[in-house]
């Protein structure tokens, strides 16, 4: 099984990860500068890949900032 995040739900998990209001996570957002680490990354990988999203954390870890997680995951 193959799926996709959309946009809002990639903002909503990161959000709830790292206990911060939804607006924080613009396109430009830099996750490294808002908090994420290498632990909180993989666990989002795996959240996200248990759901059947098709994800690599050398991926996001090579660029945080989430307009470029948009592109790599194709969300919408």
């Amino acid at each position: 099984m193959s799926s996709t995040l959309t946009r809002d739900r990639m903002r909503a998990d990161l959000a709830a990860l790292l206990d911060l209001p939804v607006d924080e996570f613009t396109e430009d957002a830099n996750l490294l500068d808002l908090g994420l680490d290498s632990v909180r990354l993989m666990s989002l990988v795996e959240r996200w890949r248990s759901e059947g999203v098709s994800v690599d954390f050398v991926d996001l870890a090579s660029d945080p900032e989430l307009g470029a997680w948009f592109e790599v995951l194709g969300a919408s």
